[in-house]
């Protein structure tokens, strides 16, 4: 070969259409979950039908103009991992919510095969109809579930919070596909200040994410009934707040959480508070990671505020656990604090054949469990894949928003039927 002939590269590979993708992807799934469904056994026109009723999902867009696009870029691309992360079981299998939206658009789709050779109520479409409802209800739950992992990760109750409204969007005319767009606020943080031990310090309130439009973080609060003697007041419920003090507090004794793990696990203590704890002259709320009790948050009413002012170690001498420590060890404070005692990396990272009579200390003090937390991954992610039985049963408690939206999806059903039948009446007219 002449030296100064180059050789010719290879002509690129053409990328996979979205209709071949979608056929391939629907394949896999179809696989993974034991149906054996040949596409080449469903018409063309059919499998066009199918695609044509996926769900889109459309990028999240500014609900107002405090968010920026490099925050709406950093949504989206959490977003995007959770909903092709595998986290849903159907038919023992673990598939994603991506997986729900390709079944549900080919159920869909095999409806209207089978009410086209057979009639509309055979037995075979009505059994494809029940599993498209179930399909349905599930995707929009996961939905709501995938981006309220996001922002629950992402609120700081000292900085700003991120409100979400997930609705039905202006479809493609003539298409029958279902379009879900979602929009993406900042909500301002709820500052106010509190005389705390003579000195004005400023507090911040609790919330928690929502689905619905007029009210998009839904400011937590607690029944005054929970308060045992702290209260004297006539309000029912107090609204529950937050020192920088507490928050500096949970990032130093949590050292081994980022930012991210500690307000999804600041969320997950205190959305619903049941019950506290009364000690010495604080209210402790029992705080766990993993189901797995690490500390308390030590409370006190203020101002008619129940104020959360600052986070203790179980270990801590403050605790009714850390007092039985001390009383069976004879640590006293500096020597919690000098070895670290007060830390979860000690406990994560100590060794049980190094110190098996500390350990055993532990034990009779009733901080056996705290040794359970070494096989844990202190990640946002494996954090709430832990509790996402907590997350999904806090979706589906629901609100009426999530009814009505529920309601204008089975107004876009109804009239997709309409729109589907138009379409397939144009193909017959097109093909004639």
């Amino acid at each position: 070969m002449p030296a100064n002939k180059k050789r010719k590269k290879p002509a690129p590979q053409p990328e996979m259409s979205g209709y071949k993708h979608f056929l391939y992807e629907l394949c896999d799934v179809l696989t993974i979950i034991g149906i054996r469904q040949k596409l080449s056994d469903i018409s063309n026109e059919n499998r066009r039908l199918i695609y044509d009723c996926k769900i889109i999902i459309r990028k999240p867009e500014a609900g107002n103009e405090s968010i920026t696009s490099k925050e709406l870029k950093l949504i989206s691309e959490k977003f995007k991992n959770y909903y092709h992360e595998r986290t849903f079981e159907l038919g023992g299998k673990l598939v994603s919510n991506y997986h729900l939206q390709l079944l549900h658009a080919y159920t869909y789709g095999r409806i209207k095969e089978v009410e086209k050779i057979s009639g509309k109520g055979h037995p075979d479409a009505v059994a494809f109809e029940n599993a498209g409802k179930n399909l349905s209800d599930n995707f929009f739950k996961r939905l709501l579930l995938d981006y309220f992992r996001v922002l629950t990760q992402m609120n700081n109750p000292a900085q700003k919070y991120y409100g979400m409204y997930i609705h039905p969007a202006p479809r493609h005319k003539g298409k029958p596909n279902m379009v879900v767009g979602c929009e993406i606020f900042i909500v301002p943080v709820r500052k106010y200040s509190a005389v705390i031990s003579g000195i004005r310090r400023p507090v911040f309130q609790l919330g928690k994410v929502t689905n619905v439009l007029e009210k998009l973080i839904d400011w937590i609060s607690v029944d005054v009934s929970l308060l045992h003697n702290f209260y004297k007041g006539d309000k029912r419920e107090l609204g529950v707040f937050i020192q920088t003090h507490a928050l500096s507090r949970l990032k130093e004794r949590l050292d081994l959480m980022d930012q991210e793990a500690i307000n999804y696990a600041l969320y997950e203590n205190t959305h619903t508070i049941k019950q506290f704890e009364t000690y010495n002259e604080y209210l402790l709320l029992p705080f766990k990671v993993f189901d797995i009790k690490i500390g308390y948050l030590a409370a006190n009413v203020i101002d008619d505020k129940l104020l959360f002012q600052t986070f203790l170690f179980v270990t801590h001498n403050l605790t009714p656990d850390g007092v039985r420590l001390r009383k069976i060890t004879g640590l006293g404070k500096e020597d919690i604090t000098y070895w670290h005692i007060d830390r979860l990396s000690t406990f994560v990272n100590m060794k049980e054949e190094k110190y098996p009579g500390l350990i055993s200390l532990f034990a009779k003090a009733g901080l056996e469990n705290l040794m359970d937390l070494k096989n844990k991954e202190f990640t946002i992610d494996s954090m709430q894949t832990a509790n996402l039985d907590g997350l999904t049963e806090y979706i589906n408690r629901g609100n009426m928003e999530h009814k009505l939206m529920n309601l204008a999806l089975d107004t876009m059903v109804s009239e997709m039927e309409v729109e589907e039948t138009n379409l397939l009446n144009n193909r017959t007219k097109i093909k004639t």
